[in-house]
């Protein structure tokens, strides 16, 4: 396995005490009967928001339990919930039509359920990972890699609510065959690392320059989230892995930016002149909203450079020597202009600077969560983005429970409705203890976090 082996038995317990559980930790959904043996409070919402909103915590678990419902009730006979289709392949080449990644789905279904607390002992669950593991059990795609790899992490604590493990102090942990499969799959995905990332392409497919070449932005930001996962469970990842991620990712930034004075992400009382400056899903390609900023993808650099970070600071505790790095300003830098970006090209909904294909409506509200629940941020600039995209997609839910924004690969609204579960149940929350947009302090949090 390059780069990848299992953590010593005492580093896993310090560094498992170290995170808040967030990242893995589902915290409210559907009351089972399961869930009740586990003695767990019924979920009233409050964990989603703590100011004013035009919506209420209920409403926000109302909106979740639906969408589990639905996406329960499409999982197929065979446990699956099918595979993405499209008019073309991720990284370049033409499918006609058929069906692409396999596991794709039936991995981000099991995902966003497990985030929402549907225990794994679940018949249905149990369903989905046995036809995972009975016909994808090593995937075929670095995408569909890293989505098994998130769906197997979330079983460690999926019958738990974040406010048990800080009650009883419960450490998450993988059991029998997901730990076993976890590994293999962290490995697998280290394997199938280009340079510097990751691309969605298929084994052996090459890459041009037409297509974007061996990373994209979009790509190596699910694998992170993976790895990052998984090594928060004791499944260790070699630093230079996060090194190389760290360059790539700084390199799809755009060079330079109008600079604008938006509230500081720090100390909400102060302003803060930075140049917006986006990230693109492939620097330079000819197409433009995948060749420059998009909002999608400014997020997924943003979500990138902080687990980076994280991780490069050994789980923040060598800020001091993070900080003597030559690279250091570059990436605080980077995060700044990052969110002066998304300040500037604010969107509730739609994805900002995205114009044709795959324009992804939905996703770019989960891979903005991504990134302010890493940094533990209620602005962006002035716009309270949870409250303003929460009321989007309570707005666009459909009445059986499902989205879908006509604006992703098929089947769209097992996507969508996936991501928009992820959204509102912010999925990503509490990764990253500290939450600094600074990279760790000291300091007590302001009202910003």
């Amino acid at each position: 396995m390059r780069n990848v082996h299992y953590l010593p038995s005492l580093f896993v317990v310090a560094l498992l005490g170290l995170f808040a559980f967030g990242a893995i930790s589902p915290t409210s959904g559907p009351a089972t009967a399961e869930e009740a043996e586990d003695g767990e409070d019924e979920d009233d919402g409050g964990e989603f928001f703590e100011e004013e909103t035009s919506f209420s915590g209920p409403q926000v678990s109302k909106a979740i339990d639906k969408g589990v419902s639905w996406l329960l009730k499409k999982q197929g006979r065979n446990g699956s919930w099918g595979g993405i289709k499209g008019n073309s392949t991720y990284g370049g080449g033409e499918a006609s039509g058929n069906e692409q990644m396999p596991a794709s789905c039936t991995a981000l279904a099991l995902y966003a359920l497990l985030k929402c607390k549907q225990p794994v002992k679940d018949p249905r669950i149990r369903k989905g990972f046995a036809f995972l593991m009975k016909n994808h059990k090593k995937p075929g795609t670095a995408y569909e890699v890293s989505a098994c790899l998130l769906a197997c992490c979330a079983t460690a604590d999926a019958t738990k609510m974040s406010k048990t493990f800080k009650k009883k102090a419960t450490k998450p942990k993988l059991s029998g065959k997901f730990r076993g499969w976890a590994g293999k799959l962290a490995a697998q995905l280290v394997d199938m690392r280009t340079a510097r990332g990751w691309r969605y392409n298929h084994p052996g497919q090459t890459t041009s320059a037409e297509a974007g070449g061996d990373e994209d932005i979009s790509s190596t930001q699910l694998a992170l989230l993976a790895l990052f996962a998984a090594q928060r469970l004791g499944i260790k990842v070699k630093k230079n892995v996060w090194e190389d991620a760290l360059a790539f990712t700084l390199e799809q930034q755009d060079d330079d930016g109008p600079e604008i004075t938006y509230q500081d992400p720090v100390d909400p009382k102060k302003k803060r002149t930075a140049n917006a400056r986006g990230f693109a899903y492939v620097k330079g390609l000819a197409k433009p909203d995948e060749g420059e900023a998009t909002g999608g993808m400014t997020a997924c650099g943003i979500g990138n450079l902080e687990m980076c970070r994280f991780i490069l600071s050994d789980a923040g505790r060598k800020r001091d020597k993070w900080n003597e790095r030559s690279d250091a300003k570059k990436v605080q830098k980077a995060l700044f202009d990052g969110i002066a970006w998304l300040e500037k090209n604010w969107s509730p909904f739609n994805n900002p600077r995205k114009r044709s294909a795959n324009i992804y409506h939905i996703y770019w509200l989960y891979a903005l969560e991504r990134a302010m629940d890493l940094l533990d941020l209620r602005l962006v600039g002035s716009h309270r983005w949870y409250n303003e995209m929460g009321q989007e997609l309570l707005n666009r839910q459909a009445k059986d429970g499902h989205w879908d924004s006509n604006s992703t690969h098929a089947p769209a609204d097992t996507l969508d409705t996936s991501f928009a579960l992820l959204f509102l149940k912010r999925a990503t929350k509490g990764s990253i203890p500290f939450g600094s947009i600074t990279g760790g302090s000291d300091e007590p949090p302001s009202d910003n976090r």
